[in-house]
């Protein structure tokens, strides 16, 4: 186990939200067209009724509906057709029995009226006359002033993260400035003298830097700002200087590889010697994941984590990526989705600590197998390959094929999944 004192992963991440929720909330407004995406910091409220007034769903005919409640095919009832409803303005004409007013989709409808019939539910005869050959209900093709939002109803929640339907919401209120949650700054650096540019071909021993793309990507994905991604090689003096060159700027720092205990692993040592620094855990009952290092450094967030690229992804989803979601105030953040599969092959748990296991779900029947891909925390592919992941505890039994498990579904491809079943 080494000399870390391992902590679970439920309370390493919960220790992460807490001390990111004790920080004041940054904020800023941003015009409607810059709001995807980006957390309400308060709750929207709608500053008048939407619609504004009552407008119909459907081209038709504007009619009372108890003029027209013995409409039938064989007994149609007739009108008298006395106008039209233009678009885009104020209906003048009141309705009065046995009348109907020709009205478009969105048009708005006029005094006296409390239904539409459908354009084909209604034919002319002539003379200024329609029949009507099927009955309406009160309200039947109307949406009513209010029924999407009455004046001073939150239309968007505090923490919502705004989507697409959102903003669509709020042009319709005339809402065009939004405060929201400003993004975290963040920093990625990557450690290690044997660490080079992608671009360039590595000598033997050597290898290209993954984690200052994926890291960066994965903070991106959570809705912050990357101010600065560079590459420190194994030296306790040059990590400190370039942690204390982060510090002004950045809301979290991540510091990939450096983290465990061998000759050259200074993150550590380098993270205590910063002023004001406080670790809050060091090692983290999680396979892969176990050298996680937390710490703040006043109100930044310190983060060691693995140098492997598998773990280090790992514990960005695990941990990082929750504490992120806190720090922006973000409610409902995992939205996890689990299914229940078949195992397609047993998987061996591990004995003290945490385990995830990816795997690939195949239909099969009427029912979904789940197949573990190689445990091996090295291979980048099986983070492009899962399709889900399997959670088992420590020194939990063995899972035997055929055995029916909790699979999370994994939903966006964006940050390294994907969702289908393979069939």
């Amino acid at each position: 186990m080494g000399p870390w004192k391992l902590i679970k992963l439920t309370e390493a991440r919960q220790m992460a939200i807490e001390a990111q929720k004790s920080l004041p909330l940054k904020t800023e407004a941003v015009s409607l067209r810059e709001a995807l995406g980006r957390i309400a910091a308060a709750d929207i409220a709608s500053a008048e009724d939407n619609p504004p007034f009552d407008r119909s769903m459907v081209d038709g005919y504007a009619v009372r509906s108890i003029d027209v409640e013995t409409a039938s095919i064989d007994q149609p009832v007739d009108l008298k057709w006395v106008g039209e409803v233009r678009m885009g303005q104020l209906s003048e004409i009141k309705i009065h029995e046995k009348q109907a007013v020709r009205i478009p989709t969105g048009g708005m409808v006029p005094i006296g009226s409390d239904a539409v019939v459908m354009q084909e539910d209604a034919r002319s005869v002539g003379d200024r006359r329609i029949q009507v050959v099927r009955p309406v209900m009160r309200c039947e093709n109307i949406i009513a002033r209010g029924d999407d939002a009455v004046a001073g109803a939150v239309i968007v929640n505090a923490g919502c993260q705004i989507g697409v339907p959102d903003l669509g919401v709020l042009a319709s209120n005339g809402t065009v400035r939004i405060l929201v949650a400003k993004k975290p700054a963040v920093t990625v650096i990557t450690t290690g003298d044997e660490v080079v540019s992608p671009d360039l071909m590595p000598s033997p021993g050597q290898v290209r830097d993954v984690n200052s793309f994926t890291l960066s990507a994965l903070a991106e994905t959570t809705g912050c700002e990357v101010v600065k991604a560079h590459r420190v090689p194994d030296s306790l003096e040059q990590l400190i200087s370039a942690l204390n060159q982060a510090l002004p700027a950045s809301d979290l720092i991540l510091i990939s590889g450096g983290s465990s205990v061998g000759d050259r692993d200074y993150t550590l040592a380098a993270v205590k010697a910063l002023s004001g620094a406080r670790v809050l855990f060091h090692g983290v009952a999680l396979k892969p994941g176990k050298p996680t290092l937390f710490a703040m450094v006043d109100d930044t967030a310190v983060f060691g984590i693995p140098g492997n690229t598998v773990a280090a992804m790992t514990v960005f989803q695990e941990i990082v990526a929750p504490a992120l979601a806190a720090r922006q105030r973000k409610k409902n953040s995992e939205g996890r989705f689990v299914i229940q599969a078949r195992l397609g092959a047993c998987i061996r748990p591990d004995p003290v600590r945490d385990e995830i296991f990816r795997v690939v779900l195949e239909q099969s029947r009427n029912e979904v197998v789940a197949w573990p891909l190689p445990a091996k925390s090295g291979l980048i592919t099986v983070m492009t390959r899962a399709q889900g992941k399997i959670y088992t505890k420590a020194g939990q039994p063995e899972l035997q094929s055929g055995k029916l498990v909790d699979v999370q579904v994994l939903v966006d491809r964006v940050d390294g999944t994907w969702q289908g079943v393979a069939k």
